[in-house]
């Protein structure tokens, strides 16, 4: 019966796989800037489209990197200072401009390749006042100082409409949350925080609360009387509010996913140390991810968790030499250091697929965004996905037929991509449609002879009128 047992058990490992090994997520990291400046703030999409504010010399600007075209856009250039990017899967951007006086909220649409205001206020000392916090439709939420107290207001993206979703959120000693459901369109009162202001303001980042695409809500509670602070959990199905935590440490920084589990930050009761901690919504369990006390992980923060269950966050090792931040990625069962280097590694963000962009202090004086993604799954094709497709360099289809990328027709082609197409909305969404299709259609025709010289003969009368184009 033993014997049986054990061969059981081996088999169910066989046909299950074994939990290390085959079953963690092979990242491949790629550097997006490389200049003498910084770039900060970075945040991902799930197409991989990254933005972020990066130093020009004079001030800071918004820039994109475009995944699929592999492109870097400059966004804004003016004299102002552009900060805190936002980007949702439609290539929409919203973020802060300063100019000294006024901090506006801006907006940027990628179909329509146009920048406009969305809401101008007097320059208030908070930092972090009428900063955006956008979803896939475009729709932004921020809190701003209305003069004598922080109000959440919603712009709608659909009708262009902007109102408050709140009136005096600060009144004396009493800070609430409240909800807003986009489906009804109105909003509910959920919790008060009662503390001093001050404290608030110190540690604004404790009580941020964040919102998951389901409606959930998750935020820090600080109490002032047990000089801690606990996550709170507002189930919007349920129209409850849970207590997540309840320790004497602090429990800061939360993150929500779609499916309501939560990451958050949590100080060790009798230690000086932190951890990491990912609670299921489903079972209502919580795992130490992190778990400094055994592990070499000291510091862990600004956790961030993803729609697949993946968690990001930066920590210490303490058998490194340097004390530099290491970016990292818990993929459900071990610990991934997806950045590994000997410079400072700080700010990750996960997109839904489990792709981390983060910031890359260089030398001290400079800072580079860095990208680390996973493969995408085979379509089932037989010819894999992405960029490895065919194994044709960008123009895929005249490379094919004309058998090398040098070949003076294909530079004319990409000639008239680079300096016509990448620069309006159209030709921009015609690239990318080409780029996701093309790999294909090349490895298609190149065994093909008549097919290629078919093609050839069609791109013959396009190439000469490229060349004559007064257009380039």
């Amino acid at each position: 019966m033993k014997k049986l047992a054990i061969i059981l058990m081996l088999g169910a490992l066989m046909i299950l796989g074994f939990p290390q090994g085959d079953t963690t997520p092979e990242y491949t990291v790629i550097r997006i800037t490389d200049n003498e400046f910084r770039d900060y703030e970075p945040q991902i999409n799930d197409n991989n489209d990254v933005v972020w504010q990066g130093f020009d010399g004079n001030d800071y600007e918004i820039y994109m990197y475009d995944w699929l075209l592999d492109w870097i856009w400059q966004i804004t250039d003016n004299s102002y200072d552009d900060l805190y990017p936002q980007i949702n899967n439609n290539g929409d951007i919203a973020w802060r401009q300063d100019d000294g006086t006024y901090m506006s909220i801006m907006f940027y649409e990628e179909v329509e390749d146009t920048i406009w205001e969305i809401r101008t206020s007097a320059r208030d000392t908070s930092w972090n006042t009428l900063v955006p916090f956008m979803n896939n439709n475009g729709d932004i939420v921020w809190h701003e100082n209305t003069g004598y107290a922080y109000n959440i207001f919603f712009y709608d993206n659909s009708s262009g409409n902007i109102f408050a979703l709140t009136t005096d959120t600060i009144v004396g000693d009493y800070h609430s949350i409240f909800f807003y459901d986009t489906n009804i369109g109105s909003g509910a009162y959920i919790w008060t925080l009662e503390t001093e202001i001050g404290a608030l303001e110190t540690n604004i980042e404790r009580h941020e609360p964040r919102i998951s695409n389901s409606g959930n809500v998750v935020w820090a509670f600080y109490d002032e009387g047990l000089s801690d602070t606990e996550i709170y959990y507002y189930d919007l199905q349920a129209d409850e509010v849970l207590q997540l935590t309840d320790n004497s440490g602090y429990d800061v920084i939360p993150d929500i996913n779609s499916d309501g589990d939560v990451a958050y930050r949590e100080e060790a009761e009798e230690e000086m140390r932190d951890d990491i901690i990912f609670y299921d919504h489903s079972s209502g369990d919580t795992v130490n991810i992190s778990d400094s006390e055994h592990q070499p992980y000291q510091g862990p923060t600004m956790c961030r968790i993803s729609d697949n269950g993946y968690v990001t966050f930066q920590a210490l090792e303490l058998e490194m030499v340097s004390w530099n931040n290491e970016v990292y990625v818990w993929d459900g069962f071990e610990i991934i250091n997806i950045s590994n280097s000997a410079d400072n590694e700080y700010y990750p963000r996960i997109n839904s697929k489990g792709n981390v962009v983060w910031a890359v202090d260089t030398d001290g004086e400079d800072d580079e965004i860095y990208l680390a993604y996973l493969p995408e799954e085979d379509d089932g094709d037989g010819n894999g996905d992405g960029d490895e497709d065919g194994g044709f360099p960008d123009c895929f289809i005249a490379t094919a037929c004309y058998g090398s990328p040098l070949a003076e027709e294909v530079q004319v082609l990409r000639n008239f991509r680079d300096q016509y197409l990448m620069k309006n909305p159209a030709g921009r969404a015609f690239v990318r449609l080409y780029n996701k299709y093309g790999p294909k259609a090349a490895d298609y025709i190149q065994d093909k002879e008549s097919l290629k010289k078919i093609i050839r003969q069609f791109l013959k009368p396009i190439i000469s009128f490229i060349k004559n184009c007064p257009c380039l």
